[in-house]
């Protein structure tokens, strides 16, 4: 995994027991001259998700041709946001996976929308914290509550949880990294930023970036909260260019293991 590099952050800024034992069984056999036949159970081994890392993931290994697509759906409770529907609808066109980064307070203001996503089985969605703040302004409460919340209202309205989140505007410490890991959430970051955040750069530009930056394992970063100015008109392009050069688009999840 390569290191965190802190890119256009103020665009960024401005936008569970083990398995119980089996008994033994102890049979008592009569005296008289019995066979036994032995016989064997499976035994079913349960997927134990691991204790994901105290540290920042900025793509998956450089092996295999998967990238992401991520996409952030966030606010400030004070300067709400939108929903960019025909982002969605490309996605859905294009039948190609994508992972949402949800704010906990843009699902409060768009509980329609957040239903929308979740049925997709394409589509994953991560947690963004809940109101968007400066987290390494935070102490370990505040930063708890702010996962546990956006965490509650994904379920509550998606049957949802998340098990990747995006740091708003890409800024932490070490304790926003250990209670991350604490919660069981992957701290995920990007290695291909496309600047849709600034309406100065256009489809072209965004496509560009996509171009000299992307290679295997890369996570790329957009926003589909009406803020992504021109995201909507780059993706078609982004999406068949990935393709014919060989990329298989996947969720955050998928490209990191965790799930198929």
């Amino acid at each position: 995994m390569k290191k965190y590099l802190p890119l256009l952050l103020l665009l960024l800024i401005s936008s569970c027991a083990p398995v119980p034992k089996t008994p033994t069984l102890i049979l008592s056999l009569p005296t008289l001259t019995a066979t036994v036949t032995p016989t064997s159970t499976p035994t079913a081994v349960p997927w134990v998700m691991p204790t994901p890392p105290a540290e920042v993931i900025t793509s998956g290994d450089w092996i295999e041709p998967y990238v992401a697509l991520t996409f952030d759906l966030c606010q400030d409770p004070q300067y709400p946001a939108g929903y960019d529907a025909a982002i969605v609808e490309i996605l859905k066109r294009y039948d190609v996976p994508a992972t949402f980064f949800m704010g906990g307070d843009w699902m409060r203001t768009h509980p329609d929308e957040t239903l929308l996503l979740a049925q997709n089985p394409k589509f994953e969605l991560g947690n963004h914290s809940w109101s968007h703040p400066d987290l390494p302004d935070l102490n370990e409460a505040q930063l708890s509550a702010e996962i546990v919340k956006t965490q509650d209202l994904l379920y509550k309205l998606t049957g949802r949880t998340a098990k990747v989140f995006r740091l708003p505007s890409g800024l932490y410490n070490d304790l926003t990294l250990s209670v991350l890991a604490w919660h069981g959430l992957y701290t995920i970051q990007w290695d291909v930023e496309t600047g849709d955040p600034d309406p100065t750069i256009d489809a072209e530009r965004m496509n560009r970036a996509v171009r000299e930056r992307v290679q295997n394992g890369s996570i790329i970063i957009m926003h589909a909260n009406g803020r992504g100015w021109h995201t909507a008109e780059a993706l078609p392009g982004m999406i068949e260019y990935l393709q014919g050069q060989g990329y298989t688009l996947v969720t955050v999840s998928q490209l990191l293991g965790l799930e198929p």
